[in-house]
């Protein structure tokens, strides 16, 4: 940065922050005024603040960040018509903020930039910002960058990755390198847990990244719940706890936007807003090595150069696509990508002193090395270190030796070494449910809920007790939000048009070019399964039909149980009231009762048993169903349990014989039914309802009693216990916790429940 000591007057400087931060480290005075180029625009052309963005929340009905990114790109388009739907909005939307006199213009700012020196290092410019930039006095000048020669260094496993670079920086810190001279860099939140736990083993101490959520604290949880059924704040408020924790970061959030009485902006910011955890002194710090100035006295550890990792390319889901991208003068993605690797490639050149690392592999899955990997000297490292630095990590490797050697066989390179230098006392953990004094004030159980319990209790208590398992809607999760409202519109109201509701439901939400590929063709596969539901009314006597039907059932001593049945149609005749519910399905939910007597798969026993709660006159059941939906397979019939009685039955399918509606149905030439069939009797419809009421019960029941034994269930040789579960470095499960059940598969066919 030779060119400031040239600088003898005031000027701008627009750079990264990193290179602010590298200023400021001189600790002499240069008369330059330093910001980025984010914030050189917001000054010259406009800025806004929440207030705009609630407006275009409420004007165009969508969530409070989607109007924001609204806002956000209002800066690129021109007073003119394009005549491409995207750009005419942000126009529209610029022009209302501009009637209402929110987009806030800092003449003082322009002006006082008309006389003064602009200096742009080492930044690319856009047309964009080229044109903002016509009529002032600046200049472009690039950074000299060194390039040192560094090696890229290959480990199997992610354990031996973080481990070496642990040795390593233990034998920096023995050579007398300060602590605060090491970095860490390019370590994503898959690193987290193996860092801190290896790091500590060696005495090291790391400032983690971590930003939880704020919502993930009890305190701003209740206030949540509260306040959806009072909008007095002051009163909410009064009913916390001010010594629990989050307390404070909640009352921080509530001073910053109660001013704009919105009760879901709050709650979404509450729900969305992130903090970080405290820092420590004399810790390893975690860069940002594209927004970092390193110094030549300092060390930088680059892991996880792996594929995905790094380069993080950029992807073409900005609102502004490349399509459109030139007409308003910004980057494509493509020219982004290739800025990114040349940046990347200069930086790590320019660093002193550089260890760069990359795995094969981690406890989940599998990597490839960066493509960058090409422009430097890729070396296999063998983990071949001494035992001086942590003996508690030797002795837990010493585990792992035992472990693989007695569960499969296997034995480690350094097995021989641990076992003569280091004792332990093998296996001798207990990893049992030791029990909690819980008063539980409030229990609301579902079909989902009581599914996790069932499968294990010690599983149902890490989600559901302590709510380590924050939910996450995912792309699947969409699909079937997705399916359920359009099928509830268009028979609700008896409007046909899936496109018109499919639209409704997407406007507020972004998908990846990826996820659109498979939207589209579960859109066009809705139409498949409409038809289907179409057609069944031919052969159905029922004439009335209940939709997205929510059924609370009140234990008392706010305990509740609740369900939402996607379909209920119903027939009244001679004073009795013929009843089949139908859910839709877009996963692969087991459809047997079977396992009834387990606690599990009773979705369907469940809404049978729900609907019970109901007003229904001498209720009937014809049958109880779900109707699966997904692109792999279109055959959308019902699959479920019919009423064995035919005239019964002949309500929902009056060609049973050789039903169309409903899979496996059909009968003999004899008039019995095939053994595909899963038909019972009414006497077996009412031990269903009564048996699932038990269970119900009896998982309350023991709840309630704080019953969360690791007690995860395999059934027939497969563990659905712990299939999907997050909890697997949490339970330590061993083979004699699981329960192992061998299922009568009586009810495969047409067999009565028994």
């Amino acid at each position: 940065m030779d060119f400031l000591k040239d600088i003898n007057e005031e000027v701008i400087l627009i750079c990264e922050d990193a290179v602010k931060e590298k200023i400021l480290s001189f600790n002499r005075l240069i008369p330059i005024k330093m910001m980025n180029i984010l914030e050189f625009m917001k000054l010259y052309l406009f800025s806004y603040d929440d207030e705009a963005v609630m407006l275009i929340s409420k004007v165009y009905n969508c969530k409070y960040e989607i109007a924001k990114m609204y806002i956000e790109n209002l800066y690129f388009v021109k007073d003119k018509e394009y005549g491409i739907a995207k750009l005419d909005k942000l126009l529209e939307i610029k022009r209302l903020l501009d009637e209402k006199k929110m987009l806030i213009y800092n003449n003082d700012f322009r002006e006082y930039v008309k006389d003064k020196k602009i200096i742009i290092y080492d930044l690319k410019l856009s047309d964009f910002y080229k044109e903002m930039l016509v009529g002032l006095n600046y200049e472009c000048i690039f950074g000299n960058y060194r390039e040192f020669e560094h090696k890229v260094y290959h480990y199997k496993t992610m354990e031996d990755e973080v481990f070496d670079v642990a040795y390593r920086i233990c034998l920096l810190i023995d050579s007398g390198v300060d602590v605060k001279k090491i970095k860490l860099t390019n370590v994503d939140s898959s690193y987290y847990n193996t860092i801190e736990r290896i790091f500590s083993l060696c005495g090291l101490k790391v400032n983690i990244l971590y930003k939880k959520c704020l919502s993930s604290y009890e305190v701003v949880r209740r206030f949540i719940e509260l306040y959806r059924d009072c909008d007095d704040v002051s009163k909410v408020i009064s009913q916390l706890d001010q010594k629990m924790l989050g307390y404070e970061e909640l009352i921080n959030v509530l001073n910053k936007y109660l001013k704009y009485e919105d009760r879901e902006l709050i709650i979404y910011k509450l729900e969305n807003e992130k903090i970080s955890d405290k820092q420590v002194d004399n810790a390893i710090e975690i860069i940002d090595y594209i927004n970092y100035c390193s110094l030549d006295d300092e060390y930088i550890f680059m892991m996880g150069f792996n594929d995905s990792l790094i380069p993080n390319s950029y992807k073409d889901t900005f609102y502004i696509t490349d399509n459109i991208a030139k007409m308003v003068g910004v980057f494509t993605t493509r020219e982004l990508n290739n800025f990114l690797r040349e940046d990347i490639v200069k930086k790590i050149k320019d660093i002193k002193n550089l260890y760069i690392s990359y795995k094969d592999k981690d406890s989940k899955k599998s990597y490839y090395p960066s493509t960058l990997c090409s422009s430097f000297l890729v070396v296999d490292r063998n983990c071949e270190y001494d035992y001086s630095f942590s003996e508690v990590n030797n002795k837990i490797k010493l585990v792992r030796c035992y472990d693989n050697f007695i569960k499969y066989g296997q034995v480690l390179e350094e097995f021989s070494n641990l076992k003569s230098n280091f004792k332990i006392n093998y296996n001798s953990f207990s990893n049992k449910y030791l029990g909690i004094d819980r008063i539980s004030d409030k229990l609301t159980l579902s079909y989902s809920k009581m599914q996790i319990y069932s499968k294990c209790a010690f599983r149902y208590y890490l989600s559901e007790i302590l709510k380590l398992d924050i939910y996450e809607e995912n792309f699947s999760a969409v699909i079937g939000s997705m399916v359920h409202f359009i099928m509830e519109q268009c028979l609700r109201n008896k409007d046909y048009d899936t496109d018109k509701y499919a639209d409704i439901f997407c406007k507020e939400r972004v998908f990846t070019k990826r996820e659109y590929f498979f939207l589209n063709k579960y859109k066009e596969n809705i139409k498949d399964l409409l038809k289907q539901v179409l057609q069944e009314k031919d052969y159905m006597s029922f004439d009335q039909a209940l939709y997205e039907e929510k059924i609370e059932i009140d234990y008392g001593n706010n305990i509740k149980f609740v369900g939402v049945i996607d379909k209920i149609l119903y027939y009244v005749d001679n004073d009795k009231t013929y009843i089949c519910l139908v859910d839709y399905k877009t996963g692969n939910d087991i459809i047997s009762l079977n396992n009834l007597k387990y606690g599990l798969d009773m979705q369907l026993p469940i809404y049978l048993y729900l609907s019970t709660k109901m007003n229904f006159k001498n209720p009937v059941y014809v049958g109880f169903y779900l109707q699966k939906f997904n692109i792999s397979e279109k055959d959308y019939r019902l699959q479920g349990y019919s009423n064995s009685d035919k005239d019964i039955l002949s309500l929902i399918d009056s060609d049973y014989d050789n039903s169309k509606i409903i899979k496996g149905l059909k009968t003999l030439k004899d008039g019995s039914f095939a053994k595909s069939s899963k038909v019972i009797d009414n006497d077996c419809m009412r031990k269903i309802i009564d048996d699932t009421s038990l269970k119900i019960d009896e998982v309350i029941k023991n709840i309630e009693s704080n019953k969360f034994d690791i007690n995860p269930k395999v059934i027939d040789g497969k563990n659905r216990g712990c299939e999907y579960c997050k909890f697997a470095d949490i339970c330590f499960v061993k083979s004699d916790d699981y329960v192992n059940i061998v299922v009568d598969d009586s009810l495969n066919g047409g067999d009565v429940f028994g």
